[in-house]
């Protein structure tokens, strides 16, 4: 009982640690996207090198790999979660089946 207890608690922190990770990382993109703006007027008024719009880029796109990977942990700890509370893994036909044999009463 113990063990099922400390399941759900390591899911549960995980998954709200994720989801702090994903709200700065989102912020990050946001900083990134401005970032790349800024570098593509300043290339464009020829106040500086095309190499600052690379690195922007290059940025901006491995923030967002980030994100997009973030993404992902935190759907992987809301299915553990699930998972240790014992919950959600029926079938839609057995879902329905039951739904079925609610009203068949």
């Amino acid at each position: 009982m113990l063990l099922s207890f400390e399941d759900v608690e390591n899911s549960l922190v995980a998954y709200a640690k994720e989801q702090i990770r994903r709200r700065s990382l989102e912020d990050a993109v946001e900083s990134s996207q401005d970032s790349l703006h800024l570098a593509n007027q300043l290339y464009a008024n020829g106040l500086a090198s095309f190499i600052n719009v690379l690195d922007a880029e290059r940025s901006l796109y491995q923030t967002e790999d980030a994100l997009v990977q973030s993404d992902k942990a935190v759907t992987q700890n809301l299915i553990s979660l699930y998972k240790s509370l014992g919950g959600g893994w029926e079938t839609m036909d057995r879902r329905s089946q039951l739904a079925q044999e609610r009203t068949a009463k």
